[in-house]
């Protein structure tokens, strides 16, 4: 019987500091942990040698403080920085295109942990390992090793390794929700499914600061050509349809509740806005909601007060209407969610991520209070994140002389939690469980102080990230380029 199950993409999966590397602190898997079961024997979940994919910040970091010292000067900036860097992509690069990361896993069950990141709600039923092969060699193009590069189809190797571990002629083709089938086949049963897609349906546009919209016409396009569900193609907008959004929930919806037996719940989450994460940084008035523009996660007053048109940004209305695109699709997986009945339950975690705001919140003097108030409305005044110092906040991560500052909910690259992040969105799926009377699902049971000191970056920040944030707040164009020798 299968206890625990997971689909969903990056926030399912565990990525942090912009890879995918300790799948057993992800929140499924801190889940499953205090819900007694034993990880991965009775919560299989996927690994990643090295580093993870596609490149672990963090770790980067790390390998580079021997050489470098704890402070980088201009020549090693210049110089030293972009081929230490090189060497660790390449190291990567190596790792996952020829080494043991480019090899069939021992496992050859389905994975309860089945998230991927990157995943749209199409992808999780139109990718699968043969469709990986193909954007993987559409990528690589004819030369082999890059020599400067990360793996090619980083996203699609990732998702090979989780859909197809043994790289099996007879499972090219299940997906995440084929796979789903072959756990319940196999199982008989599933107490307890969580469901949770959709993000990035709209997180291309912070990453990129750049709104790509599908239209109604682009999808009318994309019928007559064919390519509605074709995963590559869809990857030209970062914002999807809302229509087609509900079309691709709905399918899904449909396909796993014809797999499921009566008596599994199913919790499904909603959408987080994508612009509060510290990726993007707000500037100019703030009229309550909005500013005028939001820039890089290095933006600020200084760096982006001349002509901030000219630079890569996001409007106020660019904002918005991102965030009345969740909104509908939050309401859509409402709907869709309340059309199944008792057995399945909306989990509000984007709501979650609206309480922690902070500068939203006009609690940028105090950004403490909002994880504060929010345990101190839960009644648990001595939660153990509240006697951290500082007390952990959704600003980008701070840090000084290796000592964090602020911060502290969101890794390195500024879009996906920490460790002790990744804990908060446990318990709010654990209470809804709990809620729903699954069996050993209690918020009260993951062992904090066990993902406290599991947190790398809550227990010892990475020496050079002073002088990773200094040089992005001084030097735009140096970051920049520096970044592009990682791309």
């Amino acid at each position: 019987m299968a206890r625990l199950v997971a689909i969903g993409d990056s926030l399912s999966q565990g990525f942090q500091s912009g890879a995918i590397f300790r799948t057993e602190l992800s929140f499924p898997a801190l889940m499953a942990r205090s819900m007694g079961l034993r990880i991965p024997t009775e919560f299989p979940i996927p690994s990643f040698p090295g580093s993870g994919l596609p490149i672990n910040f963090e770790e980067a970091l790390r390998s580079m403080q021997k050489p470098l010292g704890s402070r980088i000067d201009m020549f090693e900036w210049l110089v030293r920085f972009p081929v230490l860097l090189n060497q660790f992509a390449n190291g990567v690069e190596d790792l996952y295109e020829r080494g043991p990361g480019s090899r069939p896993a021992t496992f050859g069950g389905s994975y309860h942990n089945l998230a991927v990141w990157g995943f749209k709600v199409v992808d999780s039923f139109s990718i699968h390992s043969e469709y990986c092969d193909r954007a993987i060699n559409r990528e690589e193009g004819w030369l082999e090793d890059d020599f400067v590069g990360l793996p090619s189809g980083a996203m699609y190797r990732t998702a090979k390794r989780v859909l197809n571990p043994r790289f099996e002629a007879n499972r090219a083709t299940w997906t995440q929700v084929t796979n789903l089938k072959a756990i319940v086949e196999k199982e008989q049963t599933v107490d307890a499914l969580i469901l949770w897609l959709g993000s990035n349906d709209c997180l291309g546009t912070v990453v990129d600061l750049q709104l790509k919209d599908m239209t109604d016409a682009d999808v009318e396009e994309l019928e007559r050509t064919g390519q509605l569900n074709d995963p590559i193609t869809r990857r030209k907008w970062n914002l999807t349809n809302l229509n087609l959004f509900e079309r691709d929930f709905a399918f899904l919806v449909d396909a796993i509740a014809a797999i499921l037996p009566a008596t599994t719940k199913v919790f499904v989450g909603t959408v987080p806005y994508v612009t509060i994460p510290p990726i993007t940084q707000g500037l100019g008035s703030f009229d309550g909601r909005y500013f005028d523009y939001y820039g890089p996660f290095f933006a600020n007053a200084e760096n982006y007060r001349e002509n901030p048109p000219g630079k890569r940004h996001l409007s106020r209305d660019d904002v918005a209407t991102i965030d009345q695109r969740i909104d509908g699709f939050n309401d859509i997986i409402r709907r869709l969610v309340a059309a199944q009945g008792q057995q399945w339950t909306v989990v509000e975690i984007g709501s979650v991520l609206g309480q922690l705001a902070v500068k939203r919140n006009r609690q940028s003097d105090t950004p403490e209070l909002p994880l504060i108030e929010r345990y101190r409305d839960k009644g648990w005044d001595d939660h153990p994140l509240l006697q951290l110092e500082p007390v952990p906040s959704v600003l980008r991560y701070g840090t000084k002389d290796a000592v964090r500052i602020q911060g502290g909910l969101f890794s390195l690259d500024s879009v996906h939690p920490t460790t002790i992040g990744y804990g908060i969105v446990a318990e709010e799926f654990l209470a809804a469980m709990q809620a729903a009377g699954v069996e050993g699902a209690d918020p009260r049971q993951l062992d904090w102080p066990g993902i406290i000191a599991q947190d790398t970056l809550i227990q010892s920040p990475p020496v050079l990230w002073d002088d990773i944030v200094s040089a992005a707040e001084n030097n735009a164009a140096l970051w920049n380029l520096l970044l592009s020798f990682a791309s």
